[in-house]
């Protein structure tokens, strides 16, 4: 049995209805990039840079003039980053928490009156610092990365995921493959054990002396997960997360900032017994979290948003459980679950339904070992 105390606190319900504090538009669309590059890591490498041939990028390296001046400057070896790159796996998605928001834009903003880009400025560890924005102080893993020069979302999204910057400290060889060594920012962002994250970005009031937090982006990512004990069991349950958005603006399948509708109804079915499991309302981004709380392995679920003429989706719940070695004692986590839908406008509709809508890493595991080795 857990020492720790049998205690869950992740959104407010009322009935079947859960809700969750609102994404910004634009954290919305980062949490969407997010999720794309974990369930689908091939495709991601092809979709930051470009390859003349399997060891050499093309010119320009990507098709952003930001990213590519980037991976010019830190010398990103093209072979390295596709080596690497081929290890990785598919992870479940990240559902948003508001609480690690809270705590990753009061972070971010302390970078800025701090001037620093640094993991312990306010002299608190990883996890006092996110149960101070609000999160359940049962969590087990607890990440953080910082960028306190990023020239936009997108940018911090590449530099993150390649990891850009200084591959060995070794003064005599530039940057080295120009890839961190630790690659520490892209594994917290691909690990499966991660089930939620929140997303601070300060682009205002930045101080024009500023020497280190300079902008114009500084940004905090905060991820973590929770368990709650079961019968002496300790349990991560699955989050159903997605966004239900008008691909009205760039029509390019995929969510842009401004096409979320919010107020739409998502619903989730036992496929078998078409019984009603849980109910809520898109966010105001379009964004929809619900804690899927009691389901079982195995279990189908169907997820449903009434009134749209869109396709239901069907998923079957996906557990498993750790070695005892990784926390101390064995977890079982469920597997999140993703959910997005596509709502096409009619013409007479269309603006209703809009206006309805250097880098550092840490982590923390919290039963065997401290993984905050960090690199400024």
């Amino acid at each position: 049995m857990s020492k720790f105390l049998p205690f869950c606190l992740a959104a407010v319900a009322i009935g079947p209805w859960t809700l969750r504090a609102d994404p910004t538009n634009e954290q919305q669309y980062w949490l969407e990039l997010i999720n794309q590059a974990r369930r689908d890591p091939v495709g991601e490498l092809s979709r930051l840079v470009d390859y003349d041939s399997p060891t050499t990028f093309a010119s320009p390296a990507s098709n952003n003039s930001d990213i590519a001046q980037a991976l010019d400057f830190f010398g990103v070896s093209a072979s390295d980053l596709a080596a690497q790159w081929s290890t990785l796996t598919a992870a479940p998605p990240l559902a948003w928490s508001n609480a690690l928001a809270n705590s990753a834009q009061s972070y971010s903003q302390l970078m800025v009156s701090s001037d620093q880009q640094s993991h312990t400025l306010d002299g608190l560890s990883y996890d006092q610092r996110v149960a101070a924005g609000g999160y359940s102080l049962n969590y087990l893993d607890v990440g953080e990365n910082l960028y306190a020069n990023s020239k936009s979302v997108a940018y911090a999204h590449a530099g993150f995921l390649i990891d850009w910057g200084d591959s060995d400290s070794n003064p005599n060889n530039g940057f080295g493959n120009g890839i961190q060594g630790d690659l520490g920012h892209r594994l917290n962002l691909y690990e499966a054990a991660f089930k939620e994250i929140g997303l601070g970005i300060v682009r205002t009031g930045i101080p024009g002396g500023n020497v280190n937090a300079i902008g114009p982006d500084v940004i905090t990512q905060h991820l973590a997960n929770q368990f709650r004990e079961v019968n002496g069991e300790l349990v991560v349950d699955a989050i159903l997360t997605g966004v239900v958005y008008a691909d009205a603006i760039l029509a390019n399948h995929f969510y842009t900032p401004g096409e979320g509708l919010g107020g739409v109804a998502v619903r989730v079915f036992d496929d078998v017994t078409n019984d009603l499991l849980f109910a809520t309302a898109t966010n105001s981004a379009g964004g929809f979290n619900i804690d899927l709380l009691g389901v079982t392995d195995g279990q189908q679920l169907r997820i449903e948003v009434p009134g749209f003429g869109v396709d239901r989706q069907y998923f079957t719940v996906n557990s498993y459980t750790t070695d005892p070695l990784v926390y101390g004692e064995e977890v079982k986590f469920f597997d999140n679950l993703y959910a997005g839908f596509v709502v096409a406008p009619e013409p007479s509709g269309a603006a209703m339904l809009l206006l309805a809508g250097l880098i550092l890493r840490c982590r923390r595991r919290r039963f065997c070992f401290d993984k905050g080795r960090c690199f400024r």
